[in-house]
């Protein structure tokens, strides 16, 4: 069974320029990730865990 094909978008004007300026930053700081929802849930967890 064949799978569709689809279209790739392509960026124009400011989302454009905005996701350039994003790409060029992450390509500068390849080691950056952001944990801030990852600690948040460990935090809940934390707080409702009984077992300790």
């Amino acid at each position: 069974m064949a799978t569709a094909i689809r279209a790739i978008p392509t960026l124009y004007g400011e989302t454009a320029k905005t996701f350039e300026s994003e790409a060029t930053f992450t390509e500068q700081n390849p080691g950056t990730q952001d944990y801030r929802h990852e600690a948040k849930v460990v935090s809940n967890f934390l707080k409702t865990c009984t077992a300790l």
